[in-house]
């Protein structure tokens, strides 16, 4: 098995169910146990894999899909999925304005059929309004739930997702019902502007996504869109659909210079996509032609604006007490739903100057603080560590926080952004970075912004004009552009596994194996692609190769190619721990009829796509051409 490599690269530059399969459904009151979860999936394990898939950059699946190159089809629609708010945005080739819907709740209801209800506010407040509110546990509610691809460990077509009754369904389900709801919604609205009759096969679909999402998430999200329907599908990191928008717009800077400009070719700038669940930040550089150069890997974290609803729902917890909190939630969830709506009513509005915020407490609140905790609201304030900073005035039934205490709810968040961009800024000194750009819905928050200029005295900040859209209206342009658009910087080393010549003293004993007689090292990484390289579209790494087949029980033998990945600059051995490498894909050319000849040639090529490569591979001696199949999932 011999796989001697020639150097011809061209570098042209699980919890625990209670199972209801049985069809009798059983529910698990939420206050027994925040662990409990009932399985509400009964339909058959999805299997399969993704044909004609190409090995991801940045983590993305690219298929064997329509044409989906720029301008292809009448209208071009941007999906910005988010943790907290979705949206869409639309325009019709040769038109100029790029339409926005109105952001929504991330909110699915479904019925106790299992069937769909609802999506967005309406979801949220048909949910709430269920009465009586013991009603709610026959429907399935999930809200926020994008963030659950973020934080599974490992994801697969079969994960199930906990709704707000601790019930469970597959994420796919979920997923798929809400492209589908969202796909009806927005050719609604086409056909409604449109004197023609546009159909899915008709839109080029973008669908917005962090930079910092697994390879697991990123596919799980493509093919919950394509079998929605949505066709013709691209998935669109949302940083580099910002920065895009972005370029094309008068900025005023907020910072040192007060002035109002565009980004010019040459300039160099971190964008900190600050949405409701992530945090992604990256670092460009503008080209001719309004290309962008990544400059340093996208990084980021759960630091969005819903920690900041998350500090406030403990900050009530702290207050009422977590069983009155509950016990509101479940009897008053109407109520419930209106403290989590305040959040967001005064998280952009509130500032490093605002005195304080006030919250109406409804009546029941207090009737139910007397009850659970036998204490006013007055009492319990009084003997709690919020004394100084909380008063309640009765009359109005207002609770005021001040300023003091409101930092709190943020100083996760913001602590962890001005983190991340220092650290950036210390890893890219060579590159003289000044410039901060700022998007996403959270990046409206006028707190956040201080604080960050704060930071970053010297560093001008820059303030996008409508921010919240910046994403969705990035995903339009980027749509409308050649795919070359982007140079990205691989995520990975990605390089074969071959079986070359056993050197004694240079190679591991323990990778010594035998093939037709003669003694090989098992699993050489031979790299084609460095981790943090920069990658152009159409770019191509190749090498050739051969394997002996001499031997007649191995003429019949499929010949397998493995493609692995690593974190690490160099690893040297696929099977060694150390090199942390992974096995990505494998091609198996299966032996001609009449068995392989002695020596076996064949290319193999890594071909850059748009945000995916793929892998294929050439024999020689039959003419066998094959293209990898992988499957994150």
């Amino acid at each position: 098995m011999n796989n001697n490599v020639s150097n011809n690269s061209d570098d042209s530059s699980d919890d625990q169910y209670v199972d209801c399969d049985s069809g009798d459904d059983k529910y698990i009151d939420s206050d027994s146990s925040d662990d409990a979860s009932i399985d509400c999936d009964s339909s058959d394990e999805e299997t399969g894999r993704t044909q004609g898939a190409g090995i991801s950059i940045d983590g993305e699946v690219g298929g064997k899909v329509l044409d989906e190159s720029p301008g292809s089809g009448p209208v071009t629609v941007a999906i910005d999925f988010g943790t907290t708010f979705f949206g869409w945005a639309y325009r019709f080739r040769d038109e100029e304005k790029i339409i926005c819907s109105n952001r929504e709740p991330t909110c699915l209801l479904l019925n106790p059929d299992k069937t769909f209800s609802a999506l967005g506010k309406k979801a949220m407040d048909d949910f709430y309004s269920l009465d009586p509110p013991a009603e709610q546990k026959n429907y399935f509610f999930y809200s926020q739930f994008k963030m659950q691809l973020y934080d599974t460990k490992k994801l697969s077509r079969t994960t199930k997702l906990k709704d707000e009754n601790n019930k469970k369904l597959k994420a796919m389900k979920i997923f798929i019902m809400s492209f589908e709801a969202l796909k009806k919604e927005i050719l609604q609205k086409l056909n409604g502007s449109n004197a023609g009759e546009i159909t899915t096969r008709d839109v080029l679909w973008m669908i917005t996504i962090p930079a910092i999402w697994t390879d697991e998430a990123r596919q799980f999200m493509s093919e919950a869109a394509r079998k929605a329907g949505l066709t013709r599908t691209r998935l669109v990191l949302e940083p580099e659909a910002a920065a895009l928008y972005v370029i094309e717009q008068n900025l005023k800077f907020d910072g040192k210079s007060g002035s109002t400009a565009r980004l010019q070719v040459g300039q160099k700038y971190i964008v900190a996509d600050l949405g409701g669940g992530t945090v992604d930040m990256c670092v460009h550089e503008i080209l001719e032609g309004d290309h962008i150069r990544e400059l340093y890997r996208a990084t980021g974290d759960y630091a969005g604006g819903t920690t900041v609803n998350d500090k406030f729902l403990e900050f009530l917890k702290n207050l009422l007490g977590r069983k009155a909190l509950r016990k509101l939630k479940k009897t008053h969830p109407y109520i419930y739903n209106m403290f989590l709506k305040s959040v967001e009513e005064w998280k952009c509005s509130f500032t490093r100057d605002t005195q304080e915020i006030t919250m109406h407490f409804d009546s029941e609140v207090i009737k139910l603080s007397l009850e659970v905790m036998g204490k006013s609201i007055e009492q319990k304030i009084s003997d709690s560590e919020f004394k100084d900073t909380v008063s309640y005035t009765k009359q109005q039934y207002c609770l005021k926080v001040q300023n003091s205490e409101v930092r709190k709810f943020f100083d996760t968040s913001v602590n962890t952004i001005i983190s991340s961009l220092k650290e950036i800024r210390g890893k890219c000194q060579a590159d003289n970075i000044s410039t901060i750009l700022l998007v996403g819905g959270y990046s409206e928050s006028r707190y956040v912004r201080d604080e960050i200029e704060a930071a970053f005295p010297d560093m001008d900040m820059i303030s996008v004009e409508d921010g919240k859209h910046a994403v969705v209206k990035g995903a339009v342009l980027m749509g409308e552009k050649p795919r070359d658009i982007i140079e990205r910087r691989a995520r990975f080393t990605y390089g074969f596994g071959y079986n070359n010549d056993f050197i004694e003293d240079q190679h591991p004993e323990k990778f010594k194996i035998y093939w037709d007689g003669e003694a090989y090292c098992d699993g050489v990484f031979y790299k084609l692609i460095e981790a943090g390289q920069i990658l152009q579209y159409n770019q191509q790494f190749s090498n050739d190769s051969y394997r002996t087949q001499r031997l007649q029980e191995n003429k019949h033998v499929a010949i397998p190619i493995s493609l692995w990945r690593s974190p690490l600059p160099d690893p040297a051995y696929c099977y060694d721990e150390a090199d942390q490498c992974e096995e990505v894909a494998t091609i198996t050319a299966q032996a001609p009829p009449q068995g392989w000849p002695d020596v076996v040639n064949n290319t193999t090529t890594l071909t850059v796509g748009e945000t995916e490569l793929t892998v294929n591979t050439f024999i020689k001696e039959t003419g066998q051409e094959l293209e990898t199949t992988i499957d994150f999932l």
